[in-house]
């Protein structure tokens, strides 16, 4: 199913450090004519913080007004944190072969002590203490999954705790697109786990008026009724402003059509195995046209999914319908080397203004994790910039970018004033967590 991966030699910091770049050819003329700027080239995040629209967040208060929700405030607390340490659910095999190793353990460790021959009355009884044994050791041992359910409290407290970073990530992300493709308009949008709607904010804040069918799936029709509430202004039995809005509680069997951009947002935890979840992710694949986002909370178990489903669709047959490439963050279609090298997660930061619901609003910040794909072929004319996967370490007379290149590899360069050019340098000293570098 998936590609095999080779773990190759970590090469010396130095020979990093002694890597030979440039600022791309195709750029060098719009910097020394001022067209960009090392603070603000093609390359670079625009969205540092986001906030709820005004409207939306009138609405939100409306609702949790209504619902007296000021109350759920520490449990919305608990929700965030269970969601954020969440683990993905463990295989079968994966159970079956740590209970083979506590049982062989244990059996080992009680006959041992046993210096005469046990009538079969008494081996069973041993047999059935050792598995007693194993059981309990599995309870503590073995990660519980559960899926959430999303009743209406609970949905509350998602909304309070969750809306405004999921929100901002989103916006950011979807950035991404708007960036590269300015003149792209897409015209339908499929949301995967769509929940209290994020998705379709953040759409609208880049393409509201262009979206003729907007298609919602949750499983919580609580979930559902928030999403509807909070487009409707926080009043019930108002129009919704848009005419195709479809809201279902399960991915529709048919292939048949076919969206611009299909959402999995925060989605995949609740899917109950690997099996489970390639499934939907190839659903969700075989129902886009142009672009798949797939985002989860930038851990260890979040960059899991998210690279699993990476892998998974850069790995399918290369055929017409399965043609894709990743958009971004990666600037290639290899094995992750974050994944290979380091065993920590391909992640970033987002700046968002908290809800300001319980509390005055303020500034936070939330880690995610995320890939967008792109059903065909990687352009020709696409420079596949590298990516700066870590916060740079900027130092007096250097600075230090830690970042993923075109060729699969994680490279960390020191640009220094001495060895690089003014305008590289300051595209290096300037340089976010997240951002393209427009080097060869």
């Amino acid at each position: 199913m998936f590609r095999k991966l080779k773990y190759s030699h970590i090469s010396s910091l130095s020979a990093n450090y002694s890597t030979k770049v440039s600022i791309d050819p195709n750029l060098k003329e719009s910097f020394d004519a001022q067209i960009y700027k090392p603070r603000k080239h093609p390359g670079t995040n625009r969205v540092k913080i986001a906030s709820i629209p005004a409207d939306i967040r009138k609405a939100i208060k409306i609702i949790l007004d209504d619902a007296r929700a000021k109350s759920l405030h520490q449990e919305s607390i608990k929700l965030k944190n269970h969601l954020q340490s969440r683990l993905l659910p463990p295989e079968e095999k994966e159970i079956n072969l740590k209970a083979a190793q506590i049982h062989d353990s244990i059996s080992q460790r009680t006959f041992s002590k046993i210096n005469k021959e046990l009538s079969q009355e008494e081996l069973q009884n041993m047999k059935k203490q050792v598995q007693n044994t194993v059981f309990n050791i599995l309870k503590t041992n073995v990660y519980r999954w559960g899926n959430i359910s999303y009743d209406k409290p609970t949905s509350l407290q998602y909304l309070m705790t969750r809306a405004a970073p999921e929100y901002a990530v989103l916006v950011r992300v979807l950035d991404e697109i708007r960036r590269v493709l300015p003149d792209y308009k897409p015209r339908s949008f499929f949301d995967f786990g769509s929940g209290v709607g994020t998705g379709t904010w953040a759409l609208n804040t880049y393409w509201k008026g262009e979206i003729y069918e907007y298609f919602c799936v949750d499983t919580s029709a609580h979930m559902h009724d928030l999403a509807r509430l909070i487009l409707c202004e926080g009043k019930d039995n108002v129009e919704l402003p848009y005419k195709c809005y479809y809201q279902r509680q399960f991915l529709p069997a048919s292939t048949d059509l076919r969206y611009n951009i299909v959402l999995s947002a925060y989605s995949l935890f609740e899917l109950p195995s690997m099996k489970s979840r390639l499934e939907t992710i190839q659903k969700l694949w075989n129902k886009t046209e142009d672009f798949l986002i797939i985002i989860e909370h930038g851990t260890n178990a979040g960059f899991r999914a998210v690279n699993e489903a990476r892998e998974f669709i850069l790995n399918l047959p290369k055929d017409s319908s399965n043609r894709g490439y990743a958009f971004s963050p990666c600037p290639n279609d290899s094995v992750c080397p974050r994944y290979l090298d380091h065993q920590t997660p391909c992640n970033f930061l987002m700046k968002y203004g908290s809800l300001g619901y319980h509390s005055k609003s303020e500034v936070l910040a939330d880690l995610y994790t995320y890939v967008i794909l792109r059903k065909g072929d990687r352009p020709n004319d696409d420079p596949q910039w590298p990516r700066i996967v870590r916060a740079p370490i900027v130092r007096s007379g250097h600075t230090i970018c830690r970042m993923c290149t075109a060729q699969g590899e994680l490279k960390e360069i020191i640009f220094s004033k001495g060895k690089h050019d003014q305008t590289m340098y300051r595209c290096a000293r300037s340089a976010n967590w997240g951002d393209l570098l427009p080097i060869k």
